[in-house]
């Protein structure tokens, strides 16, 4: 009964929005990129590309409807949310961010992450959770599988502890365990250290696609490049004691000031690691809070790729 209840709520925002907002995305067709459809691309083809927009509008308007209506899920009163929408340019800026993250995605997981994220927002008690919602929607966003597949990894995963644990173990109780691991509580990256080597064997469809799929992570700062630069020092710091050894067992004398050479120094700089913050925690938790659920083709780990 709560399911068909829900289906109706979205049906009567989904009319709402098509009346109401949807001169967002309708007059578009209508606008600067209908005026040049006849001069670019001839008379054939304007009536099919012109369809075309005007069916991705329908669409876009339908999962901005699913947005609020899953905002409405997520704990806004139905006949409060123009309310809680307008009550400060915040809360309108975050409705507006998150309707429009909406217009460019077909993941209907993510279109209902993005409601129950506004839901937060708008619920919010004080400007900075506004804000800090405005910062997780706009993560989402930007996140897709692959993205989401390689947060899970770094999040919900950590490496093995000791000779005997697994190399990878998971996935973690959380948010207990990022926050078990400290005595006052506070959030702990508990040996989430993932570098390219091991994300690879974790997950082998998502190990081309690395580079691209962490650059976007860091840019909303849901993971962080450790800085390995002491260990590198280290590293090099040893080569040298062991090369200036050598130069005394072969008879140079302790006063020759001359720094002896190390071979290809490069080689001794670790592999770059990388590790989530609480922020990216933060928005996995809200993608499997609204219970998205991950393509196998990005999530499968070793043993199943061997099949």
């Amino acid at each position: 009964m709560a399911e068909d209840d829900a289906d109706k709520r979205r049906e009567r925002h989904q009319r709402a929005l098509a009346a109401g907002g949807g001169a967002l995305l309708g007059g578009a067709a209508a606008g600067p990129s209908g005026a040049v459809l006849g001069a670019l691309l001839g008379p054939e083809l304007e009536p099919l590309v012109k369809g075309v927009w005007e069916e991705l509008s329908a669409g876009a308007r339908r999962r901005q409807a699913e947005v609020l209506a899953s905002a409405i899920d997520g704990g806004i009163p139905e006949d409060e949310l123009g309310g809680w929408i307008n009550a400060s340019e915040r809360t309108q800026l975050l409705t507006g961010f998150a309707l429009s993250a909406a217009t460019r995605t077909v993941w209907q997981d993510k279109v209902r992450t993005l409601g129950r994220s506004l839901a937060s927002g708008l619920l919010a008690d004080d400007g900075a959770k506004i804000d800090t919602e405005q910062m997780i929607i706009a993560a989402v966003a930007d996140i897709e599988g692959p993205q989401l597949a390689m947060l899970e990894l770094l999040v919900a995963w950590r490496r093995g502890e000791s000779l005997g644990d697994p190399l990878i173990s998971g996935p973690l109780d959380l948010p207990n365990e990022s926050r078990s691991r400290t005595l006052d509580g506070s959030w702990s990256v508990a040996w989430r250290v993932w570098s390219r080597e091991l994300i690879a064997y974790a997950r082998p469809s998502l190990s081309p696609l690395a580079p691209s799929l962490l650059g976007t992570l860091q840019r909303h700062g849901l993971v962080v490049q450790n800085d390995n630069a002491g260990e590198a020092i280290e590293e090099y710091a040893k080569a040298y004691e062991r090369k200036f050894s050598e130069a005394i067992g072969h008879g140079v004398d302790r006063r020759v000031t001359r720094v002896p050479k190390v071979l290809n120094p490069a080689r001794l700089v670790p592999e770059p690691t990388w590790s989530p913050t609480e922020l990216g925690e933060q928005v996995f938790l809200r993608f499997r809070d609204a219970g998205t659920q991950l393509d196998d083709v990005w999530t499968s780990g070793p043993a199943e790729q061997q099949k």
